[in-house]
């Protein structure tokens, strides 16, 4: 399985990832090939704040989603899907269950601890840096700490965004050379936050 796979196969694999890592208590989620996500080779994305009553009865809603990076995936080893699948899944179980804005801290460490001890290899960052670096057209960097944050779109406003690490005020940097330009991003949308591997938090 891997860029060919469908909605089915996808919640067949969410499935049995929920069962074998978090207890089958994950609520229901939808699970989207993007062809235009490039700043990361998944993304977790959520319309409201993870203590909002917006699901329904069963437990879904469109609040929150999971995208797959077509591009970023395609021709990669189908390993490398279940496991950026994890990776975000990670991002639901803090949101959803945690009630917590997802991150990199010490509960999703521990939770990528557990996945490794049963045989599956999640890490921070996916291992499809270069790739993603080719396709950045725009950075900010954070005055405080010094994280970058590399998209291809302007998605990053430092008026309404701050660093994800420190909370810290973030400047735009000079554009990317136009020799190391290739796709498009996934687009900002009103009302949405992304959680991918380069986290940025609203304000």
């Amino acid at each position: 399985m891997n860029t060919d796979a469908s909605a089915d196969d996808f919640r067949r694999l969410w499935a049995d990832l929920n069962a074998r890592y978090f207890r089958g208590a994950l609520p229901p989620i939808d699970i989207q090939w993007s062809e235009r996500l490039t700043a990361s080779a998944g993304l977790f994305v959520s319309r409201r704040g993870p203590r909002s009553r917006s699901l329904d009865s069963a437990g879904e809603g469109t609040r929150r989603m999971i995208r797959l990076s077509r591009p970023l995936l395609a021709g990669r080893p189908p390993q490398e899907l279940i496991e950026t699948l994890a990776h975000e899944m990670i991002h639901q179980w803090q949101y959803d269950l945690l009630k917590r804005w997802p991150d990199h801290g010490a509960e999703f460490r521990r939770k990528m601890r557990e996945m490794a001890a049963g045989g599956l290899r999640v890490t921070i960052r996916h291992d499809l840096h270069e790739a993603v670096r080719t396709m950045t057209r725009y950075r900010w960097q954070c005055a405080a700490c010094g994280q970058t944050y590399e998209r291809q779109r302007r998605t990053i406003q430092p008026r309404r965004h701050r660093c994800g690490a420190c909370r810290g005020r973030l400047t735009a940097l000079s554009d990317v050379p136009r020799s190391t330009r290739h796709a498009a991003a996934e687009p900002a949308r009103k009302g949405f936050v992304p959680t991918g591997c380069q986290i940025v938090l609203p304000f």
